[in-house]
């Protein structure tokens, strides 16, 4: 897993907590999404979408027991981000960057969601 994580450029502080970093790290996006207000900016909320894409690629990668354990934690998670945010007509990376990464709005469905409220730099 370490080596599956390295190859994406991650941090070593996730490198060292593997699969349950990233995940704790979805988990306290939902937190974040929930607020009033989304307290950071746009490339914050982005980062924490990456991390998203990242537990899909794990996932999909890893043995079926331990892809059912992530897939567990991420059910509630996912639920939040979704109760906690707003679906957009286009990708957060711009629909050009989707279209060469392949990602689609059913498949990778948290690159068009975004809080419902934010705070008044979320865009710039």
């Amino acid at each position: 897993m370490r080596e599956f994580l390295a190859r994406r450029g991650l941090d070593d502080d996730v490198l060292d907590g593997g699969a349950e970093e990233l995940v704790r790290r979805w988990e306290q996006a939902a937190r974040d999404a929930e607020r009033e207000r989304y307290p950071f900016v746009m490339e914050d909320w982005l980062n924490e979408l990456d991390v998203r894409q990242i537990l899909s690629e794990l996932v999909a990668a890893v043995p079926g027991a331990l892809a059912s354990a992530l897939e567990a934690r991420l059910a509630d998670a996912d639920h939040r981000v979704r109760a906690a945010t707003q679906a957009t007509a286009t990708c957060g990376w711009g629909d050009a960057l989707a279209a060469r990464q392949g990602w689609t709005a059913e498949r990778q469905w948290w690159y068009w969601r975004r809080p419902r409220a934010v705070n008044d730099d979320f865009d710039g």
